[in-house]
Parts: structure tokens; C-alpha cells; sequence
């Protein structure tokens, strides 16, 4: 974090002030009066793993490019210094000359299909020459989630399903939910959680730190999401703010950013008219409605290349892919079903898989599991090199294929047996304390 030490003698008052910026300082932004800037010489920043798949947050040194920025913010209208916390031979040696291009840190599943989309003859996207190279294995991991999204075939060739999500202006998955939303009648209600999930924040924070639900905090309950996970709760929670007339008053008696909303709503208007799809208004419907099924299997149908599947014992779930981990369904989701033994879903579908200490899913939607065999099927042989585009002729004679890695399932000992009866008792405490 950039400290900013801005210490300014106002006219009327006698004391200074100190201002504290993020990373936004590091662009031309200028601010009248600056003088002294700390650098502690190292940023937060969201990085991608292929090898995981997974998004974290990463503390990590800044460049020589940033920190000559950050010492530009000191002085800009009146003479002023900046302190670096680190010395000269850190900043000669070991800070990188200039910061890591996002293509090198982020998914490129948008940007492959993008480039597959441009009808450029022969194009094997595994040896383009890229301005800043990405690692392989970021090109390799978009590609497998394009294929399962039937954005490309197997051999590289972008499909017509992928010409459409290549136009939408959305993360591959989302675009892939909106046209099978499309196909089973319910684009309306697609298009909401397409544009509420395009949000980055939508709750605000907890105005005291409570031991309760997290979504449970001191503001009027939100919609329960009928049990079915995150992306029916925020389409419910969009349907009431439409039935309230988008008022602001609304957002702030439930704890949703009003920004937020009105960021989602302009979103939609948006994604309606790319489509070229008339809104007649929204619906109501009940949980087991024809539509509620279609537009979850539309959701199953764009996230499968985010399936989850839970274990046997208890309520960890492993991710199915290339890659495999045991995860736990983020904190901050609103409550799932369980059945009698306490477990969730069996099947789930999530936005977006993170490491915050620990791997967490987040925005979790519950799918059966008939709804994902074309995914497992497709996941069962994948071949990296024929989706990167590269012709017959140019492939190795005998080429390893990728599995998929099946969880092993080992028994259990009578101590975790015990422990596994006492977490589900647990469970279902807090969730029938949470139900009065």
C-alpha cells in the first residue's frame, strides 16, 4: 500500500491532515499540495494461476517503473521528497524493471477466444508470437475451459456458439449461460445474473463485526436465493429492487451498494440490446417452476468448466478439470439446502475459485448431476495440442492425453468418523439457529 503524507496548513484550521491513496496514485492523477511520499515498495495484486486455477490476492514488489511513479506523485505543484523504505541496492537488484503485464497474470480464456474468433488461416495459438508472452500453461488452461464450453472444437476450430460469445462483451462462461438461457426461454433472467455477477462488490461491509451469518448483518434479510445458491439469490435481490422502484432507500435498508445496482442495471440494458432482445419486464416463478430448472441448467451449461462435486463424508467439495482441489464453499455465500445427514448439493457450478488462505468457491449455484456429463465426457480426453490449432500433420505420433483425476476415496478411521458427526451436528445447529 502507497502511503500518501499530505500535510497541508488550511487557513481557518490549525492542525495537519493525512491522506492514505491506493495504487491510483501511480497514474497522472495529480493532487494539489502532496510534498512527502512513503513507499514501502510492494503492492497488493490479483493474480491468476494457471497451474491452480485459481485468483489471488499477493503481496509482491513493486517495479523500478512504479516506484519512479510513485516518487513523481511528491512535489508535482510545490517542492516535496519521497522516502522509500528499502534501500538503493534493493531497488537496483532486486525490483523487476517494469511490472508484469496482465496477460501474464490473468485468465486469458476471453482473450483466446477472441483471437480464435479473428479467422486468421492456420493460427496455432500456442506458438503466436504475443507482444508479452504468456506461460503455456495459461494458453493451455483457456483453451480446455473453452472446449467444455463448446467454444471451439477439438481441433482448434472456433465453433458458431463461439463466434456469439466472442461479440458479447462478458467472461466466456457468462456468455456461453446467456445463449442457453437464450434456447430454453429464460434470457430475462440470465441477463440479470450475467449483469449482477459483472459487479465487483455488491454488499456493504458489516457496520460491527457480528458473529452471524455474514449476509445476515443488521440490515433487513435479503432473499434466501430459494436454497439454490448465490446466482438465484442476487436475481432475486434485483427483482425486489425492480419491484421497488430501483430505489436507493431499498439498498441501503438491505446492505447492497446502490452503486453497485445501478452499475448491474446499465449493464443489463446493455447485454439486452447486444442481444437484440425486447425486455417485457420480469417474472415471478417458484423453485421447482419449469423456468427455475431451465435457468439453472443454462447457469450449469456456462460454468462447466467450473463443477464441483462434494464429498462423500462431509461438505468439501473437489473441483472436476485438468486440475483438482478441495475446496469449501466461500463464508460470505448465502445458505445452500442441506438434506437430513446435513450435506449440501452434491453438484455445484461457481463463479470463481480463490485463495484466501485457504481455497475457497465463490458464488455457488446448486446443478444436478445429469446436467454435467457433457462436461466429465469432454473433460475425459482432452488434447491441448490439437485445440491450440496445430494441424494433423504437425502432431506428435503418440500423444498423451489428459484425464481427468479421479478423487481417491479412502475409508475412514473411527476418530474421523467422530469428528465428521460432531462438524455436521454443528451444522445443523447453527443453521436452525439461524432459521428461528
Amino acid at each position: 500500500m502507497l502511503l500518501y503524507c499530505h500535510f497541508m496548513h488550511l487557513l481557518s484550521l490549525s492542525y495537519r491532515r493525512i491522506i492514505v491513496a491506493t495504487n491510483i496514485a501511480e497514474t497522472s492523477l495529480t493532487v494539489d499540495g502532496v510534498v512527502f511520499v512513503i513507499d514501502p515498495g510492494v503492492v497488493k495484486q490479483h493474480q491468476y494461476s494457471p497451474m491452480t486455477g485459481m485468483y489471488s490476492l499477493v503481496v509482491v514488489k513493486i517495479s523500478r517503473v512504479q516506484a519512479t511513479q510513485r516518487a513523481g506523485r511528491a512535489g508535482r505543484t510545490r517542492p516535496g521528497k519521497c522516502y522509500r523504505l528499502y534501500t538503493e541496492a534493493v531497488f537496483e537488484n532486486e525490483l523487476p524493471p517494469v511490472t508484469m503485464p496482465e496477460i501474464q497474470r490473468s485468465s486469458l480464456a476471453g482473450a483466446v477466444l477472441h483471437l480464435k474468433s479473428l479467422d486468421l488461416k492456420d493460427i496455432n495459438v500456442l506458438e503466436f508470437e504475443y507482444l508479452d508472452p504468456p506461460s503455456r500453461s495459461s494458453l493451455e488452461d483457456a483453451l480446455q475451459k473453452l472446449f467444455i464450453i463448446d467454444a471451439i472444437q477439438e481441433d482448434g476450430s472456433i465453433t458458431h456458439l463461439g463466434r456469439r460469445m466472442a461479440v458479447l462483451p462478458l467472461e466466456p462462461s457468462l456468455s456461453r449461460m446467456l445463449l442457453a438461457a437464450e434456447e430454453a426461454g429464460c434470457l430475462s433472467e440470465a441477463l440479470t445474473i450475467a449483469a449482477m455477477l459483472s459487479c465487483e462488490s455488491l454488499f456493504l461491509p458489516s457496520p460491527k463485526k457480528s458473529a452471524s451469518h455474514k449476509r445476515d448483518l443488521e440490515f433487513k434479510s435479503l432473499p434466501d436465493g430459494m436454497g439454490l445458491g448465490d446466482h438465484i439469490q442476487l436475481l432475486q435481490i434485483y427483482e425486489k429492487w425492480h419491484e421497488d422502484g430501483y430505489n436507493a432507500e431499498w439498498c441501503k435498508e438491505h446492505g447492497v451498494k446502490i452503486r453497485s445496482m445501478m452499475f448491474a442495471r446499465e449493464v443489463r440494458r446493455q447485454l439486452s440490446q447486444i442481444m437484440k432482445w425486447e425486455d417485457k419486464g420480469l417474472s415471478r416463478y417458484r423453485r421447482k417452476d419449469p423456468k427455475m430448472l431451465a435457468l439453472r441448467k443454462a447457469i450449469c451449461t456456462g460454468f462447466s468448466n467450473h463443477l464441483a462435486h462434494r464429498m462423500q463424508q462431509h461438505n468439501g467439495f473437489r473441483t472436476l478439470g485438468a486440475k483438482t482441489h478441495l475446496v469449501q464453499i466461500h463464508p460470505s455465500a448465502c445458505s445452500m439446502e442441506v438434506d437430513d445427514d446435513g450435506l449440501l448439493p452434491e453438484w455445484v457450478v461457481y463463479n470463481e475459485l480463490v485463495n484466501v488462505g485457504r481455497p475457497f468457491i465463490r458464488n455457488v449455484c446448486a446443478v444436478k448431476g445429469s446436467w454435467c456429463q457433457p462436461a466429465l465426457m469432454k473433460l475425459s480426453k482432452l488434447s491441448v495440442t490439437k485445440l491450440g490449432g496445430a494441424q494433423s500433420s504437425t502432431l506428435p505420433s503418440v500423444e498423451k492425453e489428459q484425464k481427468v483425476e479421479k478423487p481417491a476415496i479412502e475409508p475412514l478411521s473411527a476418530t474421523q468418523k467422530d469428528l465428521v458427526a460432531a462438524a455436521r451436528e454443528r451444522f445443523l445447529a447453527r443453521k436452525q439457529a439461524r432459521t428461528k
